[in-house]
Protein backbone atom coordinates (compact mmCIF):
# COMPACT_ATOMS: atom_id res chain seq x y z
CA UNK A 1 0.00 0.00 0.00
CA UNK A 2 1.43 3.32 -1.03
CA UNK A 3 0.53 6.41 1.03
CA UNK A 4 -1.18 9.26 -0.76
CA UNK A 5 0.71 12.42 -1.76
CA UNK A 6 -0.54 14.24 1.32
CA UNK A 7 1.64 11.90 3.41
CA UNK A 8 4.80 13.11 1.64
CA UNK A 9 3.80 16.75 2.08
CA UNK A 10 3.22 16.26 5.81
CA UNK A 11 6.37 14.18 6.27
CA UNK A 12 8.53 16.86 4.65
CA UNK A 13 7.28 19.44 7.18
CA UNK A 14 8.13 17.35 10.28
CA UNK A 15 11.08 18.17 12.51
CA UNK A 16 13.84 15.64 13.22
CA UNK A 17 12.22 14.12 16.33
CA UNK A 18 8.83 13.86 14.64
CA UNK A 19 10.40 12.10 11.64
CA UNK A 20 12.17 9.75 14.05
CA UNK A 21 8.78 8.77 15.52
CA UNK A 22 7.23 8.28 12.07
CA UNK A 23 10.20 6.21 10.88
CA UNK A 24 10.04 3.92 13.95
CA UNK A 25 8.09 1.12 12.27
CA UNK A 26 8.95 -1.88 14.47
CA UNK A 27 7.47 -2.29 17.93
CA UNK A 28 5.32 -0.04 20.05
CA UNK A 29 5.73 3.70 20.24
CA UNK A 30 4.32 6.26 22.64
CA UNK A 31 4.28 9.93 21.68
CA UNK A 32 3.98 12.31 24.61
CA UNK A 33 3.56 16.00 23.88
CA UNK A 34 1.28 18.89 24.72
CA UNK A 35 -1.96 19.85 22.98
CA UNK A 36 -1.67 21.09 19.43
CA UNK A 37 1.85 19.75 18.86
CA UNK A 38 0.96 17.29 16.10
CA UNK A 39 0.73 13.96 17.98
CA UNK A 40 -2.23 12.77 15.94
CA UNK A 41 -0.53 13.78 12.70
CA UNK A 42 2.68 11.95 13.68
CA UNK A 43 0.91 8.75 14.68
CA UNK A 44 -1.23 8.75 11.54
CA UNK A 45 1.90 9.28 9.44
CA UNK A 46 3.65 6.45 11.29
CA UNK A 47 0.78 4.07 10.55
CA UNK A 48 0.89 5.08 6.87
CA UNK A 49 4.65 4.47 6.87
CA UNK A 50 4.24 1.03 8.48
CA UNK A 51 1.61 -0.01 5.95
CA UNK A 52 3.70 1.23 3.02
CA UNK A 53 6.97 -0.31 4.23
CA UNK A 54 6.42 -3.70 2.63
CA UNK A 55 6.02 -5.45 5.97
CA UNK A 56 3.27 -8.07 5.84
CA UNK A 57 0.86 -6.35 8.18
CA UNK A 58 -2.84 -5.76 7.78
CA UNK A 59 -4.51 -2.52 8.87
CA UNK A 60 -6.86 -4.37 11.25
CA UNK A 61 -3.80 -5.59 13.20
CA UNK A 62 -2.82 -2.04 14.17
CA UNK A 63 -4.04 -0.60 17.47
CA UNK A 64 -4.05 3.14 18.05
CA UNK A 65 -5.03 4.53 21.46
CA UNK A 66 -5.89 8.11 22.33
CA UNK A 67 -7.45 9.89 25.29
CA UNK A 68 -10.51 11.47 23.73
CA UNK A 69 -13.31 10.73 21.29
CA UNK A 70 -12.24 13.85 19.38
CA UNK A 71 -8.74 12.36 19.11
CA UNK A 72 -10.22 9.16 17.69
CA UNK A 73 -12.15 11.08 15.02
CA UNK A 74 -9.11 13.21 14.14
CA UNK A 75 -6.93 10.10 13.87
CA UNK A 76 -9.43 8.31 11.62
CA UNK A 77 -9.78 11.35 9.35
CA UNK A 78 -6.01 11.78 8.97
CA UNK A 79 -5.54 8.08 8.26
CA UNK A 80 -8.15 8.21 5.52
CA UNK A 81 -6.30 11.17 3.96
CA UNK A 82 -2.99 9.28 4.17
CA UNK A 83 -4.03 5.74 3.16
CA UNK A 84 -7.58 5.92 1.86
CA UNK A 85 -10.27 3.40 2.82
CA UNK A 86 -7.75 1.19 4.68
CA UNK A 87 -7.95 3.88 7.37
CA UNK A 88 -11.35 2.47 8.33
CA UNK A 89 -9.75 -0.89 9.19
CA UNK A 90 -7.33 0.49 11.82
CA UNK A 91 -8.43 -0.19 15.41
CA UNK A 92 -8.65 3.25 16.98
CA UNK A 93 -9.95 3.56 20.53
CA UNK A 94 -9.80 5.74 23.56
CA UNK A 95 -7.97 4.05 26.42
CA UNK A 96 -11.32 3.67 28.17
CA UNK A 97 -13.18 2.17 25.21
CA UNK A 98 -10.33 -0.25 24.51
CA UNK A 99 -10.21 -1.47 28.12
CA UNK A 100 -13.98 -1.86 28.15
CA UNK A 101 -13.80 -3.86 24.91
CA UNK A 102 -11.14 -6.18 26.36
CA UNK A 103 -13.27 -6.75 29.48
CA UNK A 104 -16.47 -7.35 27.51
CA UNK A 105 -14.78 -9.74 25.08
CA UNK A 106 -13.03 -11.70 27.84
CA UNK A 107 -15.58 -12.20 30.63
CA UNK A 108 -13.80 -15.36 31.77
CA UNK A 109 -10.85 -13.24 32.95
CA UNK A 110 -13.07 -10.62 34.60
CA UNK A 111 -15.85 -12.63 36.29
CA UNK A 112 -16.50 -10.14 39.07
CA UNK A 113 -17.06 -7.22 36.69
CA UNK A 114 -20.04 -8.56 34.77
CA UNK A 115 -21.78 -6.01 32.59
CA UNK A 116 -20.14 -2.63 33.20
CA UNK A 117 -22.36 0.42 33.43
CA UNK A 118 -21.30 4.05 33.80
CA UNK A 119 -21.81 5.47 37.29
CA UNK A 120 -24.56 8.00 37.76
CA UNK A 121 -23.94 11.62 38.80
CA UNK A 122 -24.52 11.00 42.53
CA UNK A 123 -22.11 8.02 42.56
CA UNK A 124 -19.57 10.15 40.72
CA UNK A 125 -19.81 12.96 43.26
CA UNK A 126 -19.50 10.53 46.16
CA UNK A 127 -16.47 8.89 44.57
CA UNK A 128 -14.88 12.29 43.95
CA UNK A 129 -15.40 13.25 47.63
CA UNK A 130 -13.88 9.96 48.74
CA UNK A 131 -10.85 10.38 46.51
CA UNK A 132 -10.30 14.04 47.44
CA UNK A 133 -10.34 13.16 51.14
CA UNK A 134 -7.31 10.89 50.59
CA UNK A 135 -5.15 13.73 49.21
CA UNK A 136 -2.42 14.87 51.58
CA UNK A 137 -2.13 18.63 52.21
CA UNK A 138 1.27 18.87 50.47
CA UNK A 139 -0.08 17.34 47.24
CA UNK A 140 -0.47 19.94 44.44
CA UNK A 141 -4.05 18.75 43.90
CA UNK A 142 -4.90 19.85 47.43
CA UNK A 143 -4.52 23.47 46.42
CA UNK A 144 -3.37 26.33 48.59
CA UNK A 145 -3.50 25.76 52.32
CA UNK A 146 -4.37 22.08 51.86
CA UNK A 147 -7.91 22.74 50.66
CA UNK A 148 -8.96 19.44 49.08
CA UNK A 149 -11.75 20.80 46.96
CA UNK A 150 -9.97 23.69 45.25
CA UNK A 151 -9.52 21.79 41.97
CA UNK A 152 -12.71 19.76 42.23
CA UNK A 153 -14.45 21.40 39.30
CA UNK A 154 -11.46 20.78 37.03
CA UNK A 155 -11.10 17.18 38.19
CA UNK A 156 -14.81 16.54 37.70
CA UNK A 157 -14.46 17.35 33.99
CA UNK A 158 -12.01 14.51 33.40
Amino acid sequence: MKPFSEFSEIYDRLNEKQKEAVDHIYGPLMVIAGPGTGKTQILAARIAKILSSGIDIHPHNILCLTFTDAGMVAMRNRLIKFIGSAGYQINIHTFHSFCNRVIQENPYYFPSLGELQPIDELEREELMDELLETIKPDNPLAGKFGVHYKHRSNLSKL
